[in-house]
């Protein structure tokens, strides 16, 4: 999150004398999104949307005026909400259009929860509406800023990571690592005779298969933990952090069976299998260790750089594709 963005609803808060403040955005003609809400200091993202219909939000949105309505708090969110309920709230909720410089259309709306029956003094409410022009370029920026961190990071087919991503997340966790000794594992995957679903069916039907396999990584790995990226082609890396290979063991397989149970579909409506080879690496090397183990000091393995992690996986993986395919090999 924009720390920008923060400082400026933080000080929304103070002049507002409000402690709960939610920042919504204008998605489309029908739907807001809750781009995040500030309690108490801190600054809660939320990732989802409604429709507007038929709620006050309608009529600050399409009127582009400030109002205050009654207000209900969605408690698992902490988002207060203006209502048309009257009585049943114990805060009101002041609502303030966003309008980008030299435009009329509403982008967005602030939130203020204030006490029941309060009213801000003239000047500290012009105020807040002076600084809505600022605060909607500021969350458009941010936006926009999301969106070309986006377009460097997240392949364009798959929706996976990029490979430039992936590499500098794996430097990251080898310098993690040798500091304090962890764990970590990567896979590398290869999807068996690619070239001839290209060939047999043309490169939109590989390109499909690619988005499938996405899918099926994606189930399967851990969300907000392990980096999956398309590494090139049809070559896919994850890396798993504080994993061991006998971890990282159990989930290839996992992702190898679910490839193999998977019926691809085809252009021509037949159904398709594929199937995956997948060879792993860990960051160090239980065979030679570095010291040996003591009464009072365990062993200390060889920690291995980046370059030996990503040799030793493509190592793996070349031996499971030329002992028969759809297998996982690993460096014990």
């Amino acid at each position: 999150m924009n720390p920008l963005i923060k400082q400026m609803l933080e000080t929304l808060g103070r002049l507002g004398n409000s402690q709960l403040i939610a920042l919504f955005n204008v998605l489309d003609f029908e739907k807001c999104g809750v781009f995040g809400v500030l309690a108490k200091g801190e600054f809660i993202a939320h990732n989802l949307s409604f429709e507007f219909e038929n709620t006050p939000l309608e009529k600050v949105i399409l009127g582009g005026r400030t109002a205050t309505y009654p207000g209900k708090l969605l408690k698992k969110l902490l988002l207060p909400f203006p209502t048309y309920e009257k009585g049943k709230s114990t805060f009101d909720c002041l609502c303030l259009p966003l309008i980008g410089a030299g435009d009329e259309a509403v982008t967005g709306i602030v939130v203020l929860a204030l006490k029941t029956g309060t009213s801000l003094p003239s000047t500290r409410l012009q105020m807040l509406q002076m600084l809505m022009p600022m605060v909607a370029n500021v969350v458009e920026m941010t936006k926009e800023n999301e969106r070309l961190i986006q377009l460097a990071t997240q392949d364009d087919l798959t929706k996976l990571y990029t490979r430039p991503y992936f590499e500098m997340r794996l430097e990251d966790e080898v310098t993690r690592t040798r500091r304090h000794g962890d764990y970590f594992s990567i896979l590398r995957i290869d999807m068996d005779h690619f070239k001839q679903i290209n060939d047999n069916y043309g490169y939109r039907q590989g390109n499909s298969v690619l988005q499938e396999f996405a899918k099926i990584l994606l189930e399967s790995v851990r969300i907000g933990i392990d980096i999956a990226c398309r590494y090139s082609g049809q070559q896919f890396m994850v890396l798993l952090p504080n994993t061991t290979v006998d971890g990282a063991y159990v989930l290839a397989e996992r992702i190898r069976q679910s490839c193999a149970k998977h019926f691809f579909k085809t252009g021509q409506g037949s159904q398709l299998k594929v199937t995956v080879s997948i060879g792993i690496a860990q960051n160090q090397d239980t065979d030679s260790p570095e010291t040996y183990e003591t009464a009072d000091k365990p062993a200390r393995h060889k920690v291995l750089s980046k370059e030996e992690i990503l040799a030793l996986s493509d190592s793996m993986l070349d031996i499971a594709k030329k002992t028969g395919r759809d297998k996982v090999m690993v460096s014990w």
